[in-house]
């Protein structure tokens, strides 16, 4: 056992990564040549980019570095968590992403003016949707920088100079840019973690079986029924509204591409994120303890390996950090250049006021990340609201061609009303997730009632 790590090898495997996403940023900048090119590749993204990507922008800090820490806790329960994003992979699968691809739009907001014909109502939505992908990209900032300390890495120099790096190389080309980085990202930590997840099995001392079982123990492991719901239901639901999947199943060849990228996307979602959950539950069960600000996962790998192979670990949680981080960026960009009337935005110039702007999202991110706290937990508060409001009138788009502005608004209303009252009060029988969901439903049928009966009486 051994629990250093080998410097050199880690900042030499990071430099040749960062080096490669240059180049590739920097490649994909050539055939830029105006705003659908910079934020829907195109529309040309064929299936296996499309596999990768969609992989890249769920396994991040939430599903690495946060899900070993509720695994610490709550043992395999914590599998929940991953569960919920690969049911909306399934989702996504099984029609909703063909639908999403077959609009004329570039941004999940813009189907409240295409098809309940509100601009303002677009308006809303998109700011909604930019509070809370900023909040997840501020999350993976911060999971960058707890993988930092957990190695003893705690030098603000660098963790700004190593952030500054990836604003730059995300910002050069866009979405082409960050599907070409996630390929490179994303085969990377599959192929690190699971030969780090073999190499552990192999040489290990512990019993694999004694550790599969004892996750479900309640006598080494808590199990807060409270949060099963926020971990299932949030990332399945949140899957639908959230603006960097949909680009890029509006980024796709054709809606059949959509379809089959999700669906094996679920099984490589569900397969890689078991392994930082046995990382915690094993850390939990051989008496590791974790001090504060260090990385469950990390503290692991670098018990149970070798320097160099906890060195090449550690490079690959970071990819899987970075890889949800640059989607999300972008997505945030998209939203605050195409949802709303800029001037700036109609001219020749777009393309570069959009580079602009997504230099900035990053920058702010970086500032913000300085906010401390569970990333998981952080990662839930962010999808509630959006749900709550945007879940039932996007799914009601997704079957209507010309839907009522009034059905969108009470569903909207209906929902963040539902998430306010929830701060208060707490329901013993019934997850708050449910009802809020149900609340807004309830407020969007109010207003169909109402317009079929004006319809039918008038």
């Amino acid at each position: 056992m051994n629990n250093n790590m080998n410097t050199t090898v880690f900042i030499g495997t990071l430099a040749l990564l960062q080096l490669i996403c240059l180049w590739a940023g920097r490649r994909a900048s050539k055939n830029i040549h105006n705003k659908e090119d910079y934020f829907l590749a195109g529309k040309e993204v064929r299936f296996f980019p499309l596999l990768m990507t969609f992989v890249a922008t769920q396994i991040g800090g939430g599903l690495v570095l946060g899900a070993a820490e509720e695994a610490y806790q709550f043992g395999w329960t914590v599998l929940l968590y991953p569960l919920g994003a690969c049911l909306g992979f399934l989702m996504l699968a099984m029609g909703v992403g063909k639908r999403l691809a077959r609009f004329p739009v570039s941004t999940v907001a813009q189907l409240f003016e295409t098809v309940y014909q509100s601009p303002l109502l677009k308006k809303v939505a998109s700011g909604l949707s930019i509070i809370s992908l900023f909040m997840i990209l501020m999350a993976q900032v911060i999971a960058s920088h707890k993988f930092m300390v957990s190695l003893g890495m705690d030098n603000t120099i660098l963790f700004l100079g190593f952030w500054g790096i990836v604003i730059v190389y995300t910002v050069m080309g866009g979405l082409k840019a960050v599907v070409s980085i996630d390929i490179i990202q994303a085969l990377f930590f599959i192929a690190v973690f699971g030969f780090g997840f073999g190499y552990i099995i192999y040489t290990g001392t512990f019993n694999i079986s004694d550790v599969v079982s004892g996750g479900w123990s309640s006598q080494v492991f808590d199990f807060n029924t409270s949060k099963l719901s926020g971990w299932l239901l949030m990332p399945l639901l949140f899957m639908v509204v959230e603006q960097d999947m949909a680009q890029r199943c509006f980024a796709a060849r054709s809606p059949r591409i959509v379809s089959r990228a999700a669906a094996y996307a679920a099984l490589c979602t569900i397969v890689v994120c078991m392994i930082p959950v046995f990382f915690g539950i094993l850390g939990k069960q051989l008496g590791l303890e974790v001090t504060q600000g260090s990385s469950v996962f990390m503290d692991v790998v670098q018990t149970l390996t070798n320097p160099a192979i906890a060195a090449v670990v550690g490079c690959a949680v970071l990819m899987a950090v970075l890889s949800t981080a640059i989607s999300l960026l972008n997505a945030v960009s998209s939203n605050l250049s195409q949802d709303f009337d800029f001037d700036a935005m109609k001219g020749e110039g777009s393309v570069q006021v959009s580079k602009q702007i997504t230099a900035g999202i990053g920058l702010l991110a970086v500032a913000g990340s300085y906010y401390s706290g569970q990333i998981v937990d952080l990662l839930i508060q962010s999808y509630e609201l959006s749900v709550y409001c945007l879940f039932v009138p996007v799914l009601a788009a997704l079957f209507k061609e010309r839907g009522n502005a009034s059905s969108a608004w009470f569903a909207f209303i209906f929902g963040g009303a539902a998430f306010i009252f929830t701060r208060f009060i707490t329901f013993e029988m019934l997850p708050k997730e449910v009802f809020c969901l149900a609340v807004s439903f309830v407020g969007f049928g109010i207003a169909e009632s109402r317009v079929r009966f004006a319809s039918s009486t008038s």
